[in-house]
């Protein structure tokens, strides 16, 4: 079968054209799931897989955690597997269906370097009750994932990562994890920023997700979402501003419609092939591996420009 991989911000997730039915049972969808996630296995690894069903007008897929367990939504990838959708049907905007939701993915304009961008609609985002210790302070919402935010001062990666492994202890379905540092809004001048951005007026942070089921991933598209609305209920910044969010792997955009009191959020980011191969049913090598060269090393330059950006902001972060 053909297998994908795409990335967005450098969180790397497979999109393959298949049915859970493909497999015999469950059980070895699974191990067909941990095995080409694998980061030793011959496919070098992702931070997850869509699977997804392009008959019908409306796309169905299904993601998949790195572990095998099945999850509501993954952003990185819906951007990376919406692409895909959108190049095989030759049309600028479609739907994909999962988790019991609809997402709109449109087309944007490439950065100058010929990193291929996306725009990615979702449904209302969810605020929660406060959570309880030791996560005060921090924001619950779903976007559908569970995320919980906490605006900080300073950003400490280790502090994130022991977060990130309580959330499972505290919350029954698990939690993503994210910290928001905010960045200074002029200092947005790299051409690694989104080219619809107005540089000079848009403010912007950086966002580091630990996810459930994933761990620490250099971006995770649903925090980067979960986390510009938790950046508006804390801080009071209007929903609809345009929020430049910059992660370890990449750069974002986020922006927030309000319509009859629902927050609507819109991801805008990048949408690249890394590679596409094939695999059989087991995760075994059954064909080559061709790599993208030009999309990898139109993004290897912007994300190079990001690195330095935050370097210079003081964020010192792991770039797995």
């Amino acid at each position: 079968m053909r297998l994908v991989k795409t990335h967005g911000s450098l969180n790397e997730i497979f999109a393959m054209d298949a049915t859970s039915s493909a497999w015999p049972t469950d059980a070895a969808l699974r191990e067909f799931v941990r095995r080409v996630c694998d980061r030793d296995a011959w496919t070098g690894g992702s931070d997850g897989i869509y699977l997804y069903d392009a008959s019908a007008p409306d796309t169905q897929a299904w993601f998949f955690n790195p572990d095998g367990s099945a999850a509501e939504f993954c952003g990185n990838g819906m951007r990376g597997l919406g692409r895909l959708i959108l190049d095989q049907r030759g049309t600028d905007a479609e739907v994909v269906a999962s988790g019991g939701r609809d997402y709109t993915v449109r087309r944007a304009p490439s950065t100058p370097e010929g990193v291929r961008q996306v725009l990615l609609e979702l449904p209302a985002v969810r605020f929660a009750a406060p959570p309880p210790a030791p996560f005060g302070g921090f924001t619950a919402v779903t976007v559908p994932n569970p995320h919980v935010v906490a605006v900080v001062a300073e950003y400490s990666e280790p502090d994130l990562i022991e977060a990130g492994k309580r959330a499972d202890e505290v919350f029954p379905d698990g939690a993503n994890v994210s910290f928001l540092l905010p960045l200074d809004a002029g200092t947005t001048t790299s051409t690694s920023a989104p080219p619809t951005s107005s540089a000079s007026a848009d403010p912007e942070v950086f966002v580091r997700t630990f996810e459930r089921g994933a761990g620490l991933t250099p971006s995770c598209g649903s925090g980067v979402v979960a986390s510009r609305a938790a950046y508006s209920r804390v801080t009071g910044l209007d929903p609809g501003r345009r929020l430049v969010v910059r992660n370890a792997g990449g750069v974002a955009a986020a922006s927030i419609r309000v319509r009859d009191g629902a927050w609507l959020p819109v991801l805008e980011g990048n949408a690249t092939i890394v590679y596409e191969a094939e695999a059989g049913l087991d995760g075994r090598q059954a064909g080559p591996v061709e790599y993208a060269a030009g999309e990898n090393a139109a993004y290897a330059t912007l994300d190079a420009e990001n690195t330095a950006h935050l370097k210079s902001a003081g964020v010192t972060t792991a770039h797995p």
